[in-house]
């Protein structure tokens, strides 16, 4: 079976197809394709992201990448009308696939709709409050021809910004009603769990089962709006330990980097210049606190942490016209990321003993950081134990690990109709 992935929980348009065989306890898979295109450059002006500007930008791109996606894919001959380009746009592989369409479509939801037909059934719902999305697919030709043999598709329910997850929810419900298919809400922190197990996102490669990761696991959820511990049970099955009580990590690097002066996303540019200061034997130029990390719970804080920033680059800065030296911004990146490391590694070896945890699997934008990976491995390696961490392509938000979250595990089974589907902004795992 093909299955159709959608993420749109945040700043990036995602869009993914993979295929299926086997039954679910020997379910094997492999990657066709995964486009991602991000927003960034266009809400670094904010410092963040602007949830109308990112609902918007979805509905403007979603149908066009959708075109790319089923081209590259070798499953449409066209590719529809205006389809984002490089930069923007993020794939896997420039090679089309081959044998997409040779699978059958082994499950429908209902009969395929005409596309005159789905416009009018969503036209005064989805037409005022996503006239990009509505618009933009009335008017690809490449939806009105046979529909693709798709079987599934796996869509992006929450957690996120509502408005942003409405798109991408409403595109699943017109293409679920257009090619009879079935559609399956996911979790977006489910997806990141099941992504980190995915040996290799190379497009058009080999069948592959996901990594047999011994439970119970750990799961370290580290991104712009995620800093959770979870215990795993086993793929659909999820206990949370400990969140943070106030910013999440990836916050906390953009809200730094924004005080360096740095532009959004912070993270990689904070990790460049702690790496240089490394380099150059810059050292901290303050000792930043470490929040919670002797609370004697898996809870997390990191507002005092950026607070201390702040008033160490006030600091800094005085005398100096506002200007901040090169070597504190380099020391402080350096000082700030350690604490960081400090803080996540210390919880993550104190949920492994609380969980009695056979493995470890960390997801999220954050976990790109090669600093904080390389604490993750040594906390793991203390006990032991295994750990799965994604690929860069999966590290950040990507469709392709909604697409196997909704095929392995308990998602497969959620399947549900068009009308049912909802933006959840604050799901929590369970």
């Amino acid at each position: 079976m093909i299955i159709l992935g959608i993420e749109t929980s945040c700043d990036e348009t995602a869009l993914a197809l993979i295929e299926t065989r086997g039954s679910e306890a020997g379910m094997e898979m492999r990657v066709i394709e995964s486009l991602v295109h991000s927003q960034a450059g266009l809400h670094s002006a904010y410092g963040g992201v602007y949830p109308t500007l990112a609902k918007r930008e979805h509905g403007k791109n979603l149908v066009p990448l959708l075109g790319k996606l089923l081209e590259k894919a070798g499953m449409q001959a066209g590719m529809g009308a205006g389809a984002p380009e490089d930069p923007g746009v993020r794939g896997l592989s420039e090679r089309s696939g081959s044998g997409a369409s040779s699978a059958g479509r082994p499950e429908t939801a209902g009969a395929p709709a005409p596309i005159g037909a789905v416009l009018e059934s969503f036209r005064e719902e989805i037409a005022p409050q996503n006239p990009e999305l509505f618009e933009t697919f009335a008017a690809a030709d490449f939806l009105k021809g046979p529909a693709p043999a798709i079987g599934r598709i796996a869509v992006t329910e929450g957690p996120g910004l509502e408005p942003a997850l409405w798109t991408g929810i409403n595109l699943a419900r017109m293409l679920g009603a257009l090619w009879g298919v079935p559609i399956v809400p996911i979790d977006h922190m489910e997806g990141h769990i099941v992504g980190s197990l995915v040996p290799s996102d190379a497009a058009n490669g080999a069948w592959q089962r996901l990594h047999d990761a011994p439970m119970p696991a750990v799961a370290l959820l580290i991104s712009g709006g995620h800093t959770e511990l979870v215990k795993v049970a086993r793929i659909g099955s999820y206990e949370i330990l400990g969140a943070t009580k106030d910013d999440a990590v990836g916050e906390a690097f953009d809200k730094t980097a924004r005080l360096l002066g740095l532009p959004y996303p912070g993270g990689p540019h904070i990790a460049e210049l702690a790496h240089k200061a490394w380099e150059e034997g810059i050292p901290a130029p303050v000792a930043l606190p470490r929040p919670m990390i002797s609370s004697g719970d898996l809870g997390f804080s990191f507002s005092g942490l950026k607070t201390a920033a702040l008033y160490a680059v006030r600091a800094a800065a005085r005398g100096q016209d506002g200007a901040l030296p090169d070597a504190f911004k380099k020391g402080l990146a350096r000082e700030f990321e350690s604490a960081v490391s400090d803080v996540l590694s210390s919880k993550l070896a104190a949920a492994i003993e609380a969980a009695g945890a056979g493995s470890v699997i960390v997801g999220g934008g954050v976990s790109a950081n090669h600093a904080l990976r390389r604490a993750f491995q040594e906390a793991a390696d203390r006990y032991g134990i295994p750990l799965f961490m994604p690929s860069r392509h999966i590290s950040g938000d990507n469709a392709l690990m909604i697409a196997v979250a909704g095929a392995f595990g308990s998602s497969g089974a959620r399947s549900t109709t068009p009308g049912s589907l909802r933006a959840s902004g604050t799901k929590r795992l369970s």
